[in-house]
Parts: structure tokens; C-alpha cells; sequence
């Protein structure tokens, strides 16, 4: 007879039990190690999977901050009065180095350069010209002019070094008054600069325009690695007053102006890197100023 019951054991009480299938101690070595390479995997995937992902992220956001510096730069650059934009090389205004300072322009139009009276019969009061001198200026361009005392009008500056220890070209207002000119109401036709006395310009403009400035300039400048913004005086452009941090992580900064002309901008081109953690930002942007003036 054929034994059916060869996997089949006595047991001591004279009861059979069947044998119970299970693993060898090499099977259960060979699935582990499988494991342990199959984690080792895994894991190296996802972590360059996240340590890509923190590059991506570490990228855009060095980009979106030398994006965000850059635009404030050419955004306050634009407002700059023609010819005032200097780049400091650490011994005088040259033509590319890691500051920039200049002055911000608030207002402007054109001013009065006839004499004689008004219909109304005020008394017509042209920009003083060297050798005349004057205590007032008429603004034919508006009679709201954006402007206070201690403010400074400007007129025909072509130079980006004069103008911050010369006064030739600027001279600084005292108050804002209005004038009639045509006798009817309302009688704040035009607005008029005085001085706090008689005072003369060096030169017309040839297209009779003037430009408004407060005491001060606006200076941009790299200490160690990060950028600052901060204001300063005609006397004293590139000493910073109450700097204000603008952007860190910077590797190189090189501001690059080139002047314009009456018909051509002045531009200002400014060369910024950022670096963190080896991720490098490279950008390049060139910010044009108009220049008539």
C-alpha cells in the first residue's frame, strides 16, 4: 500500500500532525540584502529627487530677489536728474565701478525767459541769467508745482560732477508763491520760485525747461556681499546715510554708465551675481534716463 502520510509525524501522546512549510536562514539573508538594495535605491532617488527640487526652488528664488533688486535700481534710475549719474571707482565719479549715486528729479516743466508784464500787469520775472540776478523765477508750466523750500531748481545741468559741489546750475528755493497772468480769476494762473536772495544761472536752457531736487542724494552701493540703499548729501554723495538692506548673497556687482546727449539717454548698465550654495544668478540690465534737460 502506497503511504500517504510520509510528511506526517507521531507525536509523543500518539497523535499525527502535519509538518509546517517555512523559510531557511539564506532565504530570509537573501531577502533582506534585497530589501536593504531595493531601500538603498530608493532612497538615493528620492533624495536627488528633493535635492533637485531644492536647487529649482533655491534658483528661483535668487532670481526673483536679483530681479526684484534690479527693478528698484532702474525704477528710482529713471527719475534721475539728466547728468546727475555717478559711478563711484573709490576715488572719484568714473565710468564703472560697484556704487551709483545720483539725484531723484520731482518735478520740472519750462520757466519764463521774457520780461516786461503779464495782461493782468504783473511784472513778467525771466530766469536770471549771469551776469543779471533775480530773487524770482515764474514756472509758466504749472501753478501746482511739486515743490517746498530748501528744495533746489536746476536748470541746464551737462555736467555730473558739478552739479554736487557747484551751484552754478541750481540754486535753492526759499518758498513757492503764485501769480496772476491773464487779470481774471482764478489768480494762481503760474507758480513762482523765490529765493532768499538775488541769485543767477550760468546758462539757458535751450529748451527752457528746469528740474525740481530735494537735499539729497540717492546712493546704491555692494559692502562685502550684500547691496544697500541708502540717501546722502551734495557735499558728501557717497557717504551712506540710514542704509537700508537691499539684497544679500551678492558675488559681484558692477555698475557701468555711459552719459547721453540732448537727443540720446544716458544709460546705466548694471552687471549683478548671486550665489548660494553653488547656485549662480547671473543677470544684466540696461536702464535708460532721459537726458533732456
Amino acid at each position: 500500500m502506497k503511504n500517504n502520510h510520509k510528511n506526517i509525524f507521531p507525536h509523543n501522546n500518539g497523535v499525527f500532525i502535519r509538518k509546517q512549510p517555512g523559510f531557511t536562514l539564506i532565504e530570509m539573508v537573501i531577502a533582506i540584502t534585497i530589501l536593504g538594495i531595493v531601500g538603498g535605491l530608493s532612497a538615493l532617488i528620492i533624495d536627488r529627487t528633493v535635492d533637485g527640487y531644492d536647487a529649482t526652488a533655491r534658483r528661483a528664488k535668487l532670481h526673483s530677489s536679483a530681479r526684484l533688486a534690479i527693478d528698484r535700481i532702474a525704477r528710482e534710475i529713471r527719475h534721475a536728474l539728466p547728468n546727475s549719474i555717478c559711478t563711484f571707482d573709490g576715488s572719484n565719479c568714473s565710468s564703472s565701478a560697484n556704487r551709483v549715486y545720483f539725484l531723484k528729479s520731482t518735478d520740472g516743466g519750462e520757466y519764463q525767459t521774457l520780461s516786461g508784464t503779464y495782461a493782468s500787469g504783473a511784472i513778467r520775472a525771466p530766469l536770471p541769467v549771469s551776469p543779471m540776478a533775480a530773487s524770482l523765477l515764474d514756472v509758466l508750466s504749472t501753478n501746482n508745482l511739486n515743490a517746498s523750500a530748501n528744495d533746489w531748481v536746476v536748470v541746464y545741468n551737462t555736467n555730473n560732477t558739478d552739479i554736487y559741489s557747484s551751484t552754478t546750475r541750481r540754486q535753492q528755493i526759499s518758498s513757492i508763491s503764485t501769480k496772476d497772468v491773464d487779470g481774471s480769476a482764478p489768480n494762481d494762473d503760474i507758480a513762482v520760485i523765490n529765493f532768499s536772495s538775488a541769485v543767477s544761472f550760468a546758462t539757458q536752457s535751450p529748451s527752457r525747461r528746469f528740474q525740481i531736487i530735494q537735499n539729497n542724494a540717492t546712493l546704491f552701493y555692494l559692502s562685502g556681499t550684500d547691496l544697500f540703499r541708502a540717501t546722502s548729501t551734495f557735499t558728501a554723495p557717497n557717504t551712506p546715510l540710514n542704509p537700508q538692506l537691499l539684497l544679500e548673497n551678492v558675488s559681484a556687482l558692477t555698475f557701468s554708465y555711459v552719459p547721453g546727449t540732448q537727443q540720446r539717454a544716458s544709460v546705466l548698465t548694471i552687471d549683478l551675481t548671486l550665489t548660494v550654495k553653488g547656485e549662480i544668478v547671473h543677470m544684466i540690465h540696461e536702464a535708460h534716463v532721459q537726458n533732456a534737460a
